[in-house]
């Protein structure tokens, strides 16, 4: 008698667990609980934090992600593959400094550089100190510059865009795809879920850190007794957010596209994705009325409720 009791006290409570599990599952996967600073990678689309197509945007994709909680505040078409234009420009200066190299190094532009590249504001013989050129590409977005980086690697520029391929890959990046490292070709693509774990892993890079979140910077020329100014093409610095990083894009195949992290005076952090918007001023019309939206939901539920993450 004892043994069936104790048989049917474990069946009962084996019951309750079951249904118990069934109602409120496992606690980590409970709709307003979310991560204590995750990568973009893991953020997830939790129920009641994330609104779908429900903003009028003059972009194809965009994304944001409150990036204390690792949650999307809004998403559209966030996984849509499209062309990225210069944003590939963050994962060559990643592949660049992950080889350590000396940012005093002299580097000269070459003729190779200045292939279909009339826009730069670098010409064939100048000398620059690689971090110069890091600044070049980031700030002005300067192709001639990304090119010049790529070949003082050192690396065969074909086994240079696989490491790129390799570094996205790693990084969780699986609708990502490059084939050289300027953002000119409109086969470099990717997605605005992607590119914000992209930006997110730029950004603990101190040299790009610093040099994107720059208005201008001026340098000389190491063979002639000449400086080069260079003016920071995201306008987000000018706003009234710290931007921790970012950058731009643009080719006709793409439209205007910006990746960025901002900080308010309240030191909320948010991650802005924004691809194929139709001119520069949309871009960042479209980019403010995000982040005003993004700051004033950041932490929040659909309901306006704080959320306490774990």
């Amino acid at each position: 008698m004892t043994i069936r009791r104790i048989m049917i006290s474990g069946l009962l409570m084996a019951l309750f667990i079951i249904i118990y599990l069934a109602v409120y599952g496992t606690g980590s996967e409970h709709p307003h609980v979310v991560y204590n600073h995750p990568s973009p990678g893991e953020a997830k689309q939790e129920i009641g934090l994330c609104r779908y197509n429900k903003m009028s945007l003059n972009a194809r994709t965009a994304l944001i992600v409150d990036n204390s909680l690792g949650a999307w505040i809004y998403a559209k078409h966030p996984q849509k593959a499209r062309p990225i234009a210069s944003l590939t420009k963050l994962l060559t200066a990643m592949v660049y400094l992950d080889t350590g190299p000396n940012l005093d190094t002299i580097i000269y532009i070459s003729g190779r550089d200045c292939y279909k590249s009339a826009k730069s504001h670098l010409y064939k013989g100048e000398a620059y100190r690689a971090v110069d050129l890091l600044h070049a590409a980031l700030m002005a977005s300067d192709n001639r510059a990304a090119r010049a980086l790529a070949t003082a690697s050192g690396i065969p520029r074909e086994i240079f865009v696989e490491r790129m391929n390799q570094k996205a890959r790693s990084l969780g990046m699986m609708n990502t795809k490059v084939c050289e490292v300027t953002g000119l070709d409109e086969r470099n693509i990717s997605t605005a879920a992607d590119i914000a774990i992209l930006i997110n892993e730029a950004v603990k890079y101190p040299t790009i850190r610093t040099a994107t979140s720059k208005y201008k910077y001026r340098c000389p020329l190491k063979n002639k007794k000449r400086y080069k100014n260079f003016i920071n093409s995201n306008r987000m610095v000018l706003s009234k957010w710290d931007v921790m990083i970012g950058k731009t894009g643009f080719i006709i195949e793409s439209d205007h596209c910006l990746a960025t992290i901002l900080r308010d005076k309240a030191g909320k952090e948010i991650t802005l994705v924004v691809l194929g918007s139709p001119t520069n001023n949309t871009r960042f019309r479209v980019a403010k009325k995000l982040a005003n939206y993004g700051f004033k939901r950041a932490g929040r539920r659909d309901d306006g409720k704080q959320i306490a993450g774990r």
